[in-house]
């Protein structure tokens, strides 16, 4: 479990670097939000998904590095079901942290 939590911070610090070169990356942010979204909702070998918490300020900054192009083509792209919804769900928040100045 610690090992787990351990790669979740290192990913998390990489999400956030992600976003601060969006100049030069934010064309691929979808693609990592893409592949969090897939295994989040359970979408890999054991079918089970991964806790949000550890690594929720990474994801954030992924959300936010994304083009609302780039979140409307992941939109479709799901399609129906638990990962458009939860796309939908990390767009709300973020934009809930962001309106209350990240005090959430």
């Amino acid at each position: 479990m610690e090992k787990g939590i351990t790669c979740a911070c290192f990913l998390w610090r990489i999400y956030e670097e992600l976003r601060q070169q969006k100049e030069f990356f934010g064309h691929h942010c979808f693609k990592f939000l893409s592949i969090y979204i897939w295994i989040s909702c359970g979408y890999r070998p054991l079918k089970t998904g991964i806790k949000r918490k550890n690594l929720r300020p990474g994801v954030e900054a992924l959300v936010d590095s994304c083009s609302d192009q780039d979140r409307q083509y992941l939109h479709t792209v799901f399609g129906e079901g638990p990962c458009r919804n939860y796309l939908a769900a990390l767009k709300q928040e973020s934009d809930l942290n962001f309106k209350y100045g990240r005090k959430v």
